[in-house]
Formats: C-alpha cells, sequence, structure tokens
C-alpha cells in the first residue's frame, strides 16, 4: 500500500500555509471595502423560499458532472466504462477532498479512487481530469464573455474572458487532438535519463485525455455548458433571494468570475478567493459592495455545503478514509510524475 512520506506531507503543509495566507490577504481586502454589518443585515432577510429553490438545482448538477466525466475517462481493461453510480461516488469523494484540503488534492485522490476500483491506469485518469478541468475552463469563459458582452460590462472584463476562453479552446482541441502524446513520443526519441521519463509520463497523461471518442467529447462539452447554466441559474435565484435586481446575464457573468476565482491557490474551499472574485464581478456591474459579499456568501455556501455532505456520504459508501486515501493518492502522483507537487 502506497504512504505518503514525511517529505509529502512537508509540501501539504507548505500548501496550506501559502493558501491561508492568500485567503487571509483576500478577507482583510474584503473587510477593508465593505461594511460587514450591512451584509449581515441583509443576510438576515434572506428570503427562505428563494434560497430553498437553489438546492433543487445540486442534484442535477451532480449528476451532469458525473455523465461528463464517465464520457471522458478512458474504458475499463474489459472495453466497457465505469458505472455511472461508481463515477458518481469517486468523483463526489474527490470534491470533498477539494472542499477540506489544500492542495487541490481531490484531483489525484479521485484518480486513485478511480484507478484502485476499475483498474484504469492512474496517468490516464488524471488525464481525462485534466480534460475536464479544461473543458469547464473554455466554456465558463467562453459563456462568460458572452454574459459580459450582452450587458455591456467593462472592457477589461470582456477582453480577460475572452482571453480565458481562447486559450481554453485551443488547449481542449490540442488534448483531444492527442497532440500532447504524439508530441512526448517525439521527444522521448531524442532525449534520455529523467526528462525520458518524463515524456513517457506525458505519453500516458496525454492517452487519458485524448481518448475518448470525438461525438464523446463533444457531448461532454455540451454536459458543461449546461452545467454552466444551472450554475448561473443558482446566483440569479440567490440574488431573486436578497431582492437583488440581477438578470440571468450578471448572474452568469459573475458565477463565471466567482468559479475562476477558485483556481488562485487560497485556503480549502476556496475561503475569501470565491467572495473577492464575486465582489468585484458583482461591482463591475453596478452591485454595491455589501450585496455582493451577501450573494457571494449565500452562493458559497449553496455550492459548497451540498457537496461536502454528498461527499461524506460517498466516502462512507465506499468505506474508504478520505485522509489516508489522499496520503496514497500523494504519493502514487510522485511515482507516476517524479518530482510532482499538487498545486493550490
Amino acid at each position: 500500500m502506497l504512504s505518503a512520506t514525511a517529505a509529502q506531507r512537508s509540501r501539504r503543509i507548505g500548501a496550506w500555509a501559502i493558501g491561508l495566507v492568500v485567503s487571509a490577504a483576500a478577507i482583510a481586502v474584503l473587510a477593508s471595502l465593505i461594511d460587514i454589518s450591512a451584509t449581515l443585515r441583509m443576510l438576515s432577510g434572506t428570503h427562505v423560499g428563494w434560497l430553498a429553490l437553489t438546492l433543487l438545482l445540486i442534484p442535477a448538477q451532480i449528476a451532469l458532472r458525473a455523465m461528463r466525466w464517465r464520457l471522458l475517462l478512458p474504458r475499463r481493461p474489459d472495453g466497457h466504462r465505469p458505472a455511472a453510480g461508481s463515477v458518481t461516488l469517486v468523483m463526489l469523494a474527490g470534491y470533498l477532498a477539494n472542499l477540506i484540503l489544500p492542495a487541490r488534492l481531490g484531483e489525484p485522490v479521485r484518480a486513485y479512487v478511480m484507478w484502485r476500483r476499475e483498474e484504469i491506469g492512474f496517468a490516464r485518469v488524471l488525464g481525462s481530469i485534466l480534460l475536464e478541468r479544461v473543458i469547464d475552463l473554455a466554456t465558463l469563459a467562453l459563456v462568460a464573455v458572452t454574459a459580459a458582452i450582452v450587458i455591456g460590462a467593462p472592457d477589461w472584463l470582456v477582453r480577460g474572458t475572452g482571453v480565458i476562453g481562447v486559450i481554453g479552446a485551443a488547449l481542449v482541441v490540442l488534448l483531444a487532438a492527442s497532440a500532447i502524446p504524439r508530441a512526448a513520443r517525439a521527444l522521448g526519441g531524442l532525449v534520455g535519463g529523467r526528462v525520458r521519463v518524463l515524456t513517457e509520463v506525458l505519453v500516458r497523461f496525454g492517452e487519458g485525455a485524448g481518448g475518448g471518442d470525438r461525438w464523446s467529447l463533444a457531448i461532454a462539452i455540451g454536459l458543461s455548458t449546461v452545467t454552466w447554466f444551472f450554475v448561473a441559474a443558482t446566483f440569479w435565484l440567490l440574488g431573486r433571494s436578497l431582492d437583488l435586481g440581477i438578470g440571468p446575464s450578471g448572474a452568469m457573468l459573475i458565477a463565471a468570475v466567482a468559479t475562476l476565482g477558485t483556481a488562485i491557490p487560497s485556503a480549502p474551499a476556496s475561503i475569501g478567493t470565491f467572495e473577492l472574485a464575486a465582489v468585484v464581478a458583482a461591482g463591475a456591474i453596478g452591485i454595491p459592495g455589501e450585496q455582493a459579499l451577501a450573494l457571494a456568501l449565500l452562493a458559497h455556501a449553496v455550492s459548497t455545503l451540498p457537496f461536502v455532505v454528498a461527499g461524506v456520504a460517498a466516502v462512507g459508501w465506499m468505506s474508504i478514509s478520505i485522509t489516508e486515501v489522499a496520503d496514497e493518492a500523494t504519493a502514487a502522483l510522485d511515482e507516476a510524475v517524479p518530482g510532482a507537487e499538487p498545486t493550490g
């Protein structure tokens, strides 16, 4: 059984420290710019009915995300795809790890658990997760730039989301076309030693990212887009619960920028960075800081707590320990990619 070394645990502690500093800085910025007491008064007047409606959207989001990952996963040795229920359980365990552990450990956690349960190569599963994340980035940014144009957002917001969308779309094409494994094979034939080992890892990794058929990729992109509309609907409903005049396009823009903010290294669950990104986006379309922060706090709770509950249930169903699996996944990552370190 693989186990994390003292060096690996030391890196994890370092990731914790960096994340806490970044989150503390984001919270400090918010506290210096916004009247927190006014935000709390707004939250006390939340209409519970609208809030409850947002919770009905969570199961649909989980189902859509599980369907997408199942399409992107390499097939098992017997030629079949993993069962939908198994994919959902492993995905939720990974989400839980991302929410409670530092350094985005949820990605290697779900790769490791899927490898053990379905006998799909660890590096290949990681490749499918990379492709999933890139699709998420591309579809989110492209939907966001459309929303920004529709509502007349500032140029910097339109340009920023547009650039991210173009980069994401280009990466999807490269991964889907298996350009990474082909380039790695060519490089591996020219070099030796440690570099050659890394190119062999890239081949396996790229095969996981580009191993699916083109129809599966197209459907996965469609599912990602639909998922983001569900996320936008959550922000719109929460806006209604706070009596904010946010239209669907504004809700999509705030949801997109807030989600992109979770890519910044931070404390687990993106505490602080999610709220700061949402407040910046909301401020760009004229929503006062106190109202924007109230919306961000509600949205963060709705997008986090149900997934924690579902993740705990999934971990219990599979009878695994998330911390033990995280240690084993970290060790597996170091074996698959020598010198690799999860990032925040």
